[in-house]
């Protein structure tokens, strides 16, 4: 079901996708503001290694897009950090 919003509509979509078809690619978000395009969109393309989003005279969803990653990557990061403290104090 489409809804009014196109950006929760795109959102949708990519959240749609399998976590496979996500999971160890590399995840770039750009975001193009236009004075020759007055519509707004938000592109997804999928290569072999990387998801490229484009934000079309979009700065919310750009905003949007670019928190979850960064708040994903901490998250990332995090988990790394307590892996690495479980194993070294396992070996005293």
């Amino acid at each position: 079901m489409k809804s009014k919003n196109k950006i929760m509509d795109s959102f949708e979509e990519f959240i749609a996708l399998p976590l496979s078809i996500l999971k160890n690619r590399i995840i770039q978000i750009t975001g193009f503001k236009s004075d020759f395009i007055d519509s707004k969109s938000i592109d997804i393309d999928l290569s072999d290694d990387t998801i490229r989003i484009n934000c079309v005279n979009n700065e919310k969803a750009y905003n949007l897009l670019s928190s979850v990653i960064y708040k994903r990557e901490q998250k990332r990061k995090e988990l790394l950090k307590e892996k690495q403290k479980e194993q070294t104090t396992g070996l005293i």
